[in-house]
Order: C-alpha cells, then sequence, then structure tokens
C-alpha cells in the first residue's frame, strides 16, 4: 500500500511539473499564423479585443504596441515591441499621403515617452488598442484629442 501511494505521488508530481511547464510555454507569445489579406482587414478583425497592459496577443489582450507588433506579424512583418522603437521602423511618411496600413503615432502629453500607436485605415480613421479599460476600436484621426496630439506616421514594408 504505502508503493502504491508513493507511486501515485510520484505521478502527481510529474504531471503537475509538466503541466508548469506547458503553462509557461503557452504563455509567450506565439508567432501567429500567417493572414490572408490585408493589414487593415487583419485589424479589423481583432475589434473589440480588449486592451491589456503589456499585451501580445488576442487571447490575452493587446496593449497599443502589441496591437500593432501583432497584427503586422500575421503578414510576415517584424517590428520592435516598443512604440518609441515602432516609430522608427519604415519609412516618414506625410500625413496628407497615408495610405491604409500606416501607422500613426500620437504623443497626447507631449511627449515621446508616452507615444501612442496605431493602423491607419485609408478613410481618415485608425484602429489602435486604446486604454486600460478599453478595447481595439476604430476611431477618426480628426476628432480634437487624436487630432491635437497627432505626431507622425510611417509606412512599413517588407
Amino acid at each position: 500500500m504505502f508503493v502504491v501511494c508513493r507511486l501515485a505521488l510520484l505521478a502527481c508530481f510529474v504531471l503537475f511539473l509538466g503541466g508548469c511547464a506547458f503553462s509557461v510555454a503557452d504563455r509567450s507569445p506565439a508567432v501567429p499564423p500567417p493572414a490572408t489579406g490585408t493589414v487593415l482587414e487583419t485589424a479589423k478583425s481583432l475589434i473589440g479585443t480588449p486592451y491589456r497592459p503589456a499585451g501580445e496577443t488576442p487571447s490575452e489582450g493587446f496593449d497599443c504596441s502589441g496591437f500593432v507588433k501583432w497584427v503586422y506579424a500575421r503578414h510576415g512583418i517584424r517590428l520592435p515591441r516598443r512604440t518609441k522603437d515602432q516609430l522608427m521602423a519604415g519609412r516618414p511618411v506625410r500625413k496628407e499621403e497615408l495610405r491604409a496600413g500606416d501607422l500613426v503615432f500620437f504623443a497626447p502629453s507631449g511627449a515621446l515617452s508616452s507615444l501612442h500607436v496605431g493602423i491607419f485605415d485609408g478613410h481618415g480613421g485608425f484602429i489602435h488598442s486604446p486604454s486600460r479599460g478599453g478595447r481595439v476600436r476604430q476611431e477618426t484621426i480628426w476628432a480634437p484629442y487624436w487630432k491635437s496630439s497627432y505626431y507622425a506616421a510611417n509606412r512599413v514594408t517588407q
């Protein structure tokens, strides 16, 4: 009886360790599967996904730069994780030259340390993961808040 209990305890311990190893691997941001369609279509498909600080996947939620990084990764384009670094990816685009899929950056506090990023929709709007309590959504860049904090845009290509 004692041997059976020890074996059962050992089996539970092994399963427990296996479960821990599996759950840790599950937490790391997975490489998203390739997407069909456009960057904009992928971004639109995520509307409603909850905001989460440092979030990088649809299952855990997104912050703004995690959202942009994940969407572009689905199209085979690797972007840096931080918004400030994403600003340096691609080439600058003037506001008048924006096209669907371009990255748009905002500095709501006027400081580069608080940059926010979204994906331009081609029609005066952008898709982004806004802030705590919010969800990925589409808004206009002409709304007073976004218009006054618009900072820059860039175009990222393969």
